[in-house]
């Protein structure tokens, strides 16, 4: 089931060109969702992605797939650390018995989770505005995008771009590119998803 969002939503993160990628899946049976992500998980983790359940609902699922390395990076930078902090999250810089980038990413992505979750109670589902960030978006464009409410971009493509429109744009055209090709690929039956995935 897992297969047919992968390709379509995920096709740049499982080629490392984006850090990491979010759908929405509807899925009467979680259990049976649980254990496909389970299954994935195992396939995917030695090629460096992992798969995350974000948020449930009786026949909906918000699923993360990410690059742990390239999350890793982003997670260490200064700046961002900084931005993130703004937002309640523990980028850990951590305490000597334990490793820290792992520590650093169960923290925010636990954080990220309760923020999507609308919180303690739980009720409704949001979007907060810095999960840009966990899909490898630049910060000075999720930034442009919360101080301008999601206004007066130069462009749009994956995301909204208020930096280098020029830079984004390649890019936008690059993850356009790996889609198509992966998708023509996968349902040709020529490469499975696991044969689709760069490792790293």
């Amino acid at each position: 089931m897992l297969e047919t969002y992968l390709i379509r939503y995920c096709s740049p993160t499982l080629a490392s060109l984006k850090s990491g990628s979010l759908f929405n899946c509807r899925c009467p049976k979680i259990a049976n969702l649980e254990n496909s992500i389970s299954e994935w998980n195992r396939a995917l983790m030695p090629r460096g992605i992992s798969i995350e359940l974000l948020r449930r609902t009786d026949d909906a699922a918000l699923i993360y797939v990410y690059r742990r390395s390239a999350l890793e990076d982003t997670l260490s930078d200064p700046e961002i650390q900084s931005f993130l902090r703004d937002y309640g999250y523990d980028v850990c810089n951590c305490c000597s018995d334990c490793n820290a980038d792992q520590c650093r990413i169960e923290n925010c992505l636990k954080h990220l989770e309760a923020r999507i979750s609308g919180g303690e109670s739980g009720s409704e589902m949001k979007f907060p505005h810095e999960i840009g960030i966990f899909l490898g978006y630049p910060l000075e464009d999720v930034t442009g995008f919360i101080s301008n409410k999601g206004r007066n971009c130069k462009c749009t493509g994956t995301w909204k771009v208020y930096g280098d429109a020029s830079s984004a744009r390649k890019v936008f055209s690059k993850f356009n590119k790996c889609s198509d090709v992966y998708n023509r690929l996968w349902t040709s039956g020529r490469r499975s998803v696991l044969q689709l995935t760069v490792a790293g």
